[in-house]
């Protein structure tokens, strides 16, 4: 018999000139691929992609297109799985877009099941092109589509699966999940998790639900069947809520959610409900609610005890029969408050909070989900509750459950016995994203106990510390050896050579990354931000993760991601991706918040090396990562302050302070001014001359409500004149010619979109500034300014600063800056409104003048003979913040201080300045303020003042 050629089935596919031959020769294809990766590559050499892109119909004809369909993707999910490289041609098709079409044409079930798989397997490794396809207003509907014809059809349940893996697997920005919402998505995953609501049994008794007159099966939906899958559901309404407020308001509002799972309402007691003769209920009208905290799923989950921490033991183990009101705290001051009747209904015993609105029933019913599941839907079920908690959808008095119920059950899965066993007894078990669902458990524990101590606590002595170190070293031991380029019967083509990546810094989102190491990549972010989030408080907790020696894989998690092509073909990759690198930033950053560690540990790791080389990225969040370490680095006991200081270290710092990035300007003045806090006059002065004083004067002297909205202040040098609604903007050319200051723009990191405003959680900064930026790095540089005159040097670089921007000018400013803003809401003066100074920014300038005043005598009389200035001190006496009240106290102090007896009768000509301008009046009253602080300081100044005038 004639041996057939290698390529035949190609060839025979490449000249056939019918529909039938064409599906034949798709199948002899497949059929001499599959298990075989020589012939794939040879296959793809010789022009297969091209093949399959002619032998796709459009699905506009009137031909039969499903089993060519099926055939080529079938084909496709055959090359998938050998990597990027077989993929890399379906760029330059249309083959893509052709199949993400089919799922909304009219297409048999196997024929879009085929088409789905191939996309998943394709998502695999080009999972950031096929998102810029799927979630393109062309093809997104695509996912609301199928999923609601998820019915009780054998293959639809499967096909939603997919879709929802595929989803999974896809979506990478916060653009994407809110492009899908607006598909209907999420309303749509609203009514499929409302479907198993039904299928359970769990849908309780609401006058919703029960419609007398149509039946109950006229509203509530159709159950799932049983062929359907709970968890692709709650991973992907967990994906797309996300730290996002809105849309998980979406999501507990939905129609179909309100219809299974209703609010809990006020309730009424029998006797005040009655039967109307028309045959329909009505209240009689002495009827008074009764609010509930209790609803129709709490019988179902385990009795908690609520313990309010402000009761005593006597009371929490025989708390009160009814609702009687407990006595209020005794005040930790015997003096008369300005509230000496407080409002006793704010204290009832055992009542709900009033600012927290009605819970939505999707929490109860998510915790019985978590009790009787286990395994992949147990922790999905915790994942989505953990996402609505963190966004404050769950009340106060319930968040004890999570305490006892969710945070010992994530400890358990961490354990490594279970893990090891679930692994092999269950190879099935992932999530839709690929990941195995017990290396999701960090994650979600991380998320779960972030700034709650008793979680902390839970997790800790459930020894999750240990497990946790165990699994992070668990994620290097196994390092993915180089991957060989397979045999090749001729020379490979250039679009087969991965020659684009070097052995540098690479563009990780141009870089197609293995699934099994960006799985593990993932587990490995997980570890690192558990780890953070244990740490986050207790100092002890710092020094037993210490103790696990895992800090030189927390180092190694610092490294960029490099990837290299050797010339054999075999491809190398080492470091980390992005997100593990600012995990691993987060979990150093906590760790040097103990001075035992700091002084210890972290400096045998070398902390500060991998830091340093960091600020030097390209990705601004691992450079504000990183400066957000060396903060804690600078801190003045610090034995590595001498590092950061460097000259190098500090012109970065000074640079990113130019750049146009909100967040990156913002922790760059946060390190600078750890770092100035008692140095040396050169280092202080070398900060001063690399900022720039001009630069400095600018930004404190502008009201950040008077920058135009879209531009960044101090890319370059001009005023911004005070604004109001009917003063027009002044144009640069009327402002006068701008002077470019700093050529740091980032402008890799583009624009981003604008933030709901309602979100809890955000990305922070961005190139576009909002009013509170613009405000917290104005309270950063003048938090550096104080730092400046701090210390042995203070007087000397009050005198450079001020020979830099002017002694006049400088106080100009501080006035400005204390001074209430009015805003002209009208045509007339009747319409302005008088806004009063942040008090972030009031506290910052009291202290530059404290220590002003503290320095030597001439700044000191410069001072306290500055009438504007003292005056507007003044209108701080009674300020509502007692740091504030004791801040104008300090300022009367230090002006007043004797340091000897050769200062005296300077400081009696500065008493005598602060009793002309009014002090003596406002610091007797503060000699009787509610806060003990603040009494103690006026009455020092009382003494001194008083002391120095009778002399």
């Amino acid at each position: 018999m004639k041996r057939q050629a290698p390529l035949q089935t190609l060839y025979d596919l490449q000249n056939a000139q019918s529909d039938s031959t064409r599906v034949e020769a798709l199948k002899a294809i497949k059929h001499d691929l599959t298990g075989h990766l020589s012939r794939k590559s040879l296959f793809v050499n010789a022009g297969l992609i091209d093949a399959l892109a002619a032998a796709l119909p459009p699905l506009d004809s009137s031909r039969d297109v499903n089993q060519l369909y099926l055939q080529s993707s079938q084909v496709l999910a055959v090359l998938a799985h050998e990597g990027p490289l077989f993929l890399r041609p379906l760029l330059s098709t249309a083959i893509l877009p052709q199949l993400i079409a089919s799922l909304t044409a009219p297409t048999s079930p196997k024929t879009s099941l085929a088409v789905l798989k191939s996309l998943v397997a394709i998502a695999d490794h080009l999972p950031a092109h096929l998102a810029d396809l799927l979630y393109s207003k062309t093809h997104i509907r695509c996912f609301a589509y199928i999923i609601r014809r998820a019915g009780s059809e054998a293959q639809s349940p499967q096909a939603c699966d997919l879709s929802l893996t595929l989803m999974c697997k896809t979506v990478a920005a916060d653009a994407h999940k809110r492009a899908l919402v607006e598909a209907g998505v999420l309303s749509a995953l609203a009514a499929r998790l409302a479907s198993f609501v039904v299928a359970q049994g769990l849908v309780p008794p609401s006058s919703d639900t029960l419609d007398l007159d149509n039946g109950p099966s006229d509203v509530i939906p159709d159950p799932a069947p049983s062929s359907a899958h709970l968890s692709p559901v709650l991973e992907s309404i967990a994906l797309l809520i996300d730290k996002s407020k809105s849309r998980s308001r979406l999501f507990i509002n939905d129609p179909s959610i309100k219809l299974v799972l209703p609010d809990q309402r006020d309730g009424f007691s029998p006797s005040d409900i009655r039967r109307g003769p028309w045959g329909g209920s009505y209240l009689s009208g002495a009827a008074v609610p009764r609010n509930s905290t209790h609803g129709p799923f709490d019988p179902l989950l385990p009795y908690v005890p609520t313990t309010d921490k402000s009761l005593s033991n006597d009371q929490t183990a025989f708390p009160p029969l009814g609702p009687v009101l407990p006595l209020p705290k005794r005040r930790t001051s015997f003096l008369p408050t300005s509230t000496p009747n407080p409002d006793l209904s704010q204290l009832t015993f055992g009542s709900v909070d009033a600012e927290e609105g009605p819970e939505s029933s999707v929490v109860p019913y998510l915790l019985y989900l978590v009790r009787e599941s286990r395994g992949k839907r147990r922790l999905l079920a915790t994942k989505l509750l953990v996402a609505l908690y963190n966004l404050g959808h769950v009340r106060r008095h319930r968040r004890s459950t999570f305490t006892s119920l969710l945070a010992p059950l994530l400890t358990r899965m961490l354990e490594p016995d279970l893990k090891q066993d679930t692994l092999h007894q269950n190879p099935g078990s992932l999530l839709c994203n690929g990941l195995h669902y017990t290396k999701a458990v960090p994650a979600v524990l991380a998320g779960l106990i972030n700034d709650n101590a008793d979680m902390q606590k839970v997790a800790v002595e459930a020894k999750a510390i240990s497990n946790l170190s165990a699994s992070l070293k668990m994620t290097f031991e196994s390092p993915l050896e180089p991957k060989l380029a397979p045999w090749q019967p001729s020379k490979v083509s250039d679009n087969m050579v991965d020659d684009r990546m070097g052995d540098n810094e690479t563009d990780q989102d141009n870089v197609e990354i293995p699934l099994p190491l960006r799985r593990e990549m993932d587990f490995r972010q997980g570890c690192l931000q558990a780890l953070a989030a244990i740490a986050l408080f207790r100092d002890s907790y710092r020094n037993e993760i210490c103790a696990q020696g895992v800090l030189t894989h927390i180092m190694a998690a610092l490294e960029p991601l490099h990837i290299h092509t050797h010339a054999s073909g075999a491809t190398e990759i080492r470091g980390n991706t992005t997100p593990v690198i600012l995990a691993a930033c987060s979990a150093v950053q906590v760790l040097t918040r103990s001075v035992q560690a700091l002084r210890t540990k972290l400096i045998e790791a070398e902390v500060i090396k991998p830091i340093v080389l960091l600020m030097s990225s390209t990705n601004a969040d691992i450079r504000i990562a990183a400066t957000m370490v060396l903060t804690n680095l600078a801190i003045d006991f610090s034995p590595m302050k001498d590092g950061v200081g460097e000259s190098t270290m500090v012109k970065k710092l000074c640079e990113q302070a130019h750049s146009a990035n909100a967040r990156l300007r913002l922790e760059s003045l946060w390190a600078l001014k750890q770092l100035v806090l008692n140095a040396s006059k050169k280092l202080k002065q070398e900060v001063v001359d690399e900022l720039g004083a001009s630069w400095i004067k600018l930004l404190i002297k502008t009201d950040p409500n008077d920058i135009p909205e879209g531009e960044v202040i101090g890319l370059v040098e001009r005023d911004y004149p005070p604004l109001n609604t009917f003063q027009p903007l002044l144009s640069p050319h009327v402002a006068g010619k701008d002077v470019v200051m700093s050529d740091d723009s980032d402008d890799s990191e583009g624009d981003e979109e604008k933030q709901e405003e309602d979100e809890s959680t955000s990305s922070g900064f961005s190139t576009k500034h909002t009013v509170e930026d613009d405000t917290e790095i104005q309270a950063q540089l003048l938090d550096l300014l104080r730092n400046l005159f701090c210390g042995e040097n203070a007087s000397d670089l009050v005198k450079y600063v001020f020979d830099e921007m002017g002694q006049d000018d400088f106080f100009d400013i501080l006035v400005d800056r204390l001074k209430p803003r009015t805003a002209a809401l009208g045509p007339t003066r009747k319409d302005d409104h008088t806004i009063a100074a942040p008090s972030v920014i009031v506290i910052r300038v009291l202290y530059i003048l404290v220590h002003i005043a503290a320095c030597e005598p001439r700044w000191r009389n410069a001072l306290a003979s500055n009438h504007a200035l003292t005056k507007q001190v003044l209108t701080f006496f009674s300020h509502s913040d007692r740091e504030i009240r004791a801040t104008c106290c300090w300022i009367a102090t230090s002006l007043t201080y004797e340091d000897d007896s050769s200062s005296r009768a300077l400081c009696r000509q500065r008493a005598l300045e602060l009793h002309k301008v009014g002090f003596m009046p406002q610091l007797k009253k503060l000699e009787n303020d509610a806060d003990l602080n603040v009494r103690e300081r006026a009455r020092a100044a009382v003494h001194l003042i008083t002391k120095l005038i009778a002399s």
